[in-house]
Parts: structure tokens; sequence; C-alpha cells
């Protein structure tokens, strides 16, 4: 398949790799119908995110159809429309069950390497450095869901890629620093 992968700073490259494949039986495959580019992804161009290996394929805001699912994920099904959000969550550890997917225990296997740079670990993250998990990210034409029963949103019919991409990390970054920042009716805001 194709895909545009990094590698070095300010080095993309348009290039053929393996298709992904399922590797555990929650996982899903899915053609990527629409992807964005995110400003952190400058961050990876700029070849400032440690970790990140030549031939990563990067992004983490895509969505697709799902082509092929693992035997335990009975979430999904062949067909179904779905936007991926950029964290990886195993909908069972500690942070999952009490809804702080992005604190997922579960999903990064390099979290002993992000604790030590961080404090803590993050959850796994879709194109985003070998410190948080080394996942194939979604600028590709097909993508590697794991845990695809838990984080995919279905995509109701009627409603088309451009009305929804912005669900996988656009939108719920934007809803929630504007939570934070407690808007109220009529204040005026800069952004």
């Amino acid at each position: 398949m194709k895909a545009l992968c990094w590698h070095g700073k300010s080095d993309m490259r348009y290039e053929t790799v393996r298709d992904p494949k399922i590797l555990h039986p929650r996982d899903a495959i899915i053609k990527v119908t629409a992807c964005a580019i995110c400003g952190s992804d400058l961050h990876i161009y700029n070849g400032v995110i440690p970790e990140m290996e030549k031939g990563d394929v990067i992004d983490h805001e895509s969505m697709g159809e799902v082509v092929e699912v693992g035997r335990d994920n009975t979430k999904l099904k062949v067909g179904d429309r779905v936007v991926v959000p950029l964290t990886i969550s195993c909908g069972k550890c500690y942070f999952c069950k009490r809804g702080y997917y992005s604190g997922c225990e579960r999903s990064n296997p390099d979290a002993e390497k992000a604790a030590k740079l961080w404090g803590h670990s993050p959850a796994g993250l879709f194109g985003y450095s070998h410190l948080l998990g080394g996942y194939a990210g979604g600028q590709a034409e097909y993508l590697r869901v794991p845990f695809a029963d838990v984080g995919p949103i279905k995509v109701p019919q009627g409603l088309s890629d451009e009305q929804v991409l912005f669900l996988s990390d656009i939108f719920p970054t934007g809803y929630m620093a504007a939570d934070f920042c407690n808007i109220q009716s009529g204040d005026t805001i800069a952004i």
C-alpha cells in the first residue's frame, strides 16, 4: 500500500509500505477514506519528536471503512464507516474504566521509556513516535486499529467524511480547551 512516511527532519516521502494485518483478536483494519494534517504533525516534520524511526507512517486524524475485524471484536463489522480517535485505549485498565482513555495503561508498549521522559506514560497514539507505541498512522491506504472495539466511532448514514473527520482529534481538543476556559454566553474570546 502507499503511505506518507517520515525519514528525518523535513523529509517526508510517499512510498510503498507493508499492508497492515490483524495482530490481536480485538483489532480491525480500515480502508482510509479521509485524513487530516494536525498541527502537531509539524513537530514531527521539524524533527523535534523523539524516537521517530525512518519509514514511520504518520498521522493520527483519520477515518474509513472497516474491511477486516479480529475474531474478538464484536463492536465493528465489515462495511462500517468509522472515525478513529488518535488515542489507542484498551477499555479495561484503571484509567479506561473511568473514561480517561488518554491514560490507558495497556496500549503503549513503550510506556517505561515515555515515563522516564515525562514522569508518566500516556496511551499509545497513531503515527506519533515510538515513545507512544510506534503505531503506524493513517496517512495511508489502510490502517490497523488496535482495541478497535473501544475507540472508533461509527458514522451514521447520511454524514460525509468532511462532516465527521474532525471527531478524530481536532474537535475534541478544541472542545476540551473551551470547556477548561469556562466560556459563558456573551464572552468574547480569541483563538
